[in-house]
């Protein structure tokens, strides 16, 4: 991706950097306005330039119409990620289709809020947004680890998603590891923007969290004027305010820590 970065640590640091950096000029600097999905298609440019660089792209296994891991792979997405999802579904699918899509989360969160944090990890679901012939039905807006994720072996996916059907998770997948560090920085970016802007930068339960955003008629204002919004959905990762109220505490310790720093320098 760059010959100038020593170590994925340091690559993943840059991607977080030139995430937040983006994001400074497209989501809260227009406020209301912001289209979830023009946002999303922006990280996702970004994203695909950079595992696009892979050195590994070459012997990438994905292609249209395997959607092992969509059966195998328990997804994690922010809140914004689930906003882009349901836009998508609300803007571009019928009423039946997207009525049809809506039990399914519907279904597939009842099972999981059956289950432990650590069977949700160890036994996954197929994902809600799969239709009967196993097309994603919003994969124009799909999330960016669904995105960004490649396997380098076709059959060790379809291994995997064999011994899921009787319970066992299998081994592990080869994955194209730059363009997954790639990823996982533009995704660590995205969440540290929203937690130092005062937002929901929790990691949610796919599923769960796209319910949220299609049950409701418009998430996005109600989103970023600070409004817990998913507050029903399974959070997976609680990291920061309103899943932890300490966070806000922190996050102002560390912005009253900067300006005085900037104050500082300026003397």
């Amino acid at each position: 991706m760059t010959s100038r970065i020593d170590s994925p640590r340091d690559l993943f640091q840059t991607i977080v950097s030139r995430t937040i950096g983006m994001l400074e000029t497209s989501l809260l600097q227009r406020g209301c306005e912001t289209d979830p999905l023009d946002l999303m298609d922006q990280l996702r440019e970004f994203q695909s330039h950079l595992t696009d660089t892979s050195p590994q792209k070459g012997q990438r296994a994905c292609q249209a119409g395997c959607a092992a891991c969509c059966f195998t792979v328990a997804v994690d997405i922010t809140p914004i990620e689930a906003i882009a999802v349901a836009d998508y579904l609300k803007s571009y699918l019928p009423g039946q289709r997207r009525e049809a899509i809506r039990q399914r989360l519907e279904h597939v969160v009842a099972r999981r809020r059956k289950m432990t944090a650590e069977e949700r990890q160890r036994i996954p679901l197929a994902c809600g947004l799969l239709s009967m012939d196993g097309m994603c039905q919003a994969y124009a807006a799909r999330p960016l680890i669904c995105s960004g994720v490649f396997s380098l072996d076709r059959e060790a996916c379809d291994e995997a998603a064999e011994l899921v059907q009787i319970g066992d998770i299998g081994g592990q997948v080869p994955l194209d590891q730059p363009a997954r560090t790639a990823t996982a920085g533009i995704s660590g970016g995205l969440q540290r923007y929203l937690v130092e802007h005062g937002l929901d930068g929790n990691l949610y339960e796919l599923n769960s969290a796209v319910l949220v955003a299609l049950e409701d008629i418009d998430p996005l204002p109600r989103y970023l004027a600070g409004e817990d919004l998913f507050r029903d959905a399974i959070c997976t990762d609680p990291h920061s305010a309103p899943r932890r109220a300490t966070s806000a505490k922190k996050l102002h310790r560390r912005k009253g820590h900067r300006e005085k720093s900037a104050a500082n320098q300026r003397a």
